[in-house]
């Protein structure tokens, strides 16, 4: 993946009234070196402050904390712990992979034009004949991805869930190839063997893909990204997409979107990818996944292109605190050192941060928060702990 700039330094700072305890830089791939931190005692004598005139821990450069001062301290160590002040903590933040689904239809469909609704296949019309050929929607797809998979590093856990998997409206209830480090060429080498036909499961993809999601344990950020390339079909009589074979051609929109929402609302955002000309509902997909736009793709530029703001997306702005703070509700995220550039927290994941799991221990930026971060405008970010009882950050 290219294009990606991360958060070249991230520091953890735990605060008590006007003392501050701890404090960590964190590099992201391939940034400067972090810097060297001071954990100290500040200038009142209280435990906890960064670079202040007290017994502590000293390295170069010092970090000058609260009321304290930058010069060196050369003393004997003195430990913090939980018992003597509430922010005890220096901890480096890590950036974390993203773990990706891939739900990719394979529907009949899949082989017509990716610019029209002509039919690619040895019966079908193609493209005109100045349009240079016909570009086959899943031909298209699997090289855009190949293109996004043949590089990919560990920013990113890749797996796949196809739909359908049996000529009809079957969906696996498990991925075919399953979210893992390094499964990127697995993805691949099992795309490479894949003959689209049949329906279109949406819905039922969407609910084997969440439920598969919530067996994970890990504390990555957990996504889904749908490509495809129109509207669900396989409603049944009971209004539930087909999970065994056997299902209609009738429309299931609303069925899929229902899904997607649940997805979103356990905290898996859905991208969406709309493959080809026939993608009318595939905008209310996005918004039922948190994600407020498809990605269309008409030409294998567009795919491409989409793909990697995705991907980027996803692997740019997912951090680790290492430790859940001592109060989760009480935490402020701030850049550039900037008191007035602090994002809210906002668990509709749209323009701020959350945490990715009730764990507490993952932190992900959404919307322009994101975008500053990936795009260099943000060089530096404080992670604000205040203490449990605090009058909010």
């Amino acid at each position: 993946m290219t294009g990606l700039k991360m958060i070249s330094r991230i520091s953890w700072v735990g605060l008590c009234g006007a003392a501050a305890a701890a404090a960590a830089v964190f590099v992201a791939c391939g940034g400067p070196t972090p810097l060297e931190v001071s954990l100290g005692n500040g200038a009142g004598g209280q435990k906890g402050s960064i670079g202040g005139g007290g017994n502590g821990i000293s390295t170069a450069p010092i970090i000058s904390g609260i009321g304290g001062n930058t010069a060196p301290i050369a003393s004997t160590a003195t430990e913090v712990t939980e018992a003597t002040s509430c922010a005890t903590k220096t901890a480096s933040l890590t950036k974390q992979p993203a773990d990706v689904l891939l739900v990719l239809d394979k529907s009949g469909s899949m082989t017509s034009a990716i610019d029209s609704t002509n039919n690619c296949g040895p019966n079908g019309a193609g493209a005109s004949p100045d349009a240079g050929g016909c570009q086959e929607r899943w031909g298209t797809m699997v090289s855009g991805l190949n293109a996004v998979l043949s590089g990919a590093s560990g920013d990113v856990n890749w797996g796949l869930q196809l739909f359908n998997i049996d000529g009809t409206c079957g969906v696996a209830a498990t991925p075919e190839v399953p979210i893992a480090l390094g499964s990127a060429a697995t993805v691949q080498q099992t795309i490479a063997g894949v003959t689209p036909n049949g329906n279109t499961p949406t819905q039922a993809a969407v609910k084997a893909a969440t439920a598969y999601l919530q067996t994970l344990t890990d504390t990555n950020g957990k996504y889904i990204l749908l490509a495809t390339d129109g509207e669900p079909n396989c409603l049944t009589t009971g209004g539930k997409g087909g999970r065994g074979g056997g299902g209609s051609g009738s429309s299931d929109v609303p069925g899929t979107v229902a899904a997607i929402t649940a997805a979103a609302a356990l905290g898996y955002k859905v991208y969406v990818i709309g493959v080809g000309p026939e993608t009318g509902n595939l905008d209310n997909f996005a918004l039922a996944g948190g994600t407020d736009h498809y990605y269309p793709a008409l030409s294998p530029q567009d795919l491409n292109a989409a793909l990697a703001t995705i991907v980027g997306t996803v692997a740019s702005c997912t951090f680790s605190l290492g430790k859940a703070p001592l109060d989760p509700t009480n935490v402020a995220v701030q850049f550039n050192g900037d008191s007035s550039l602090r994002a809210p927290q906002d668990t509709t994941h749209t323009n701020g941060w959350d945490y990715t799991s009730s764990s507490d221990t993952t932190i992900q930026l959404y919307g322009s928060w994101c975008d500053n971060v990936t795009n260099g405008t943000y060089t530096q970010a404080t992670i604000l702990e205040g203490c449990p009882g605090q009058t909010r950050l």
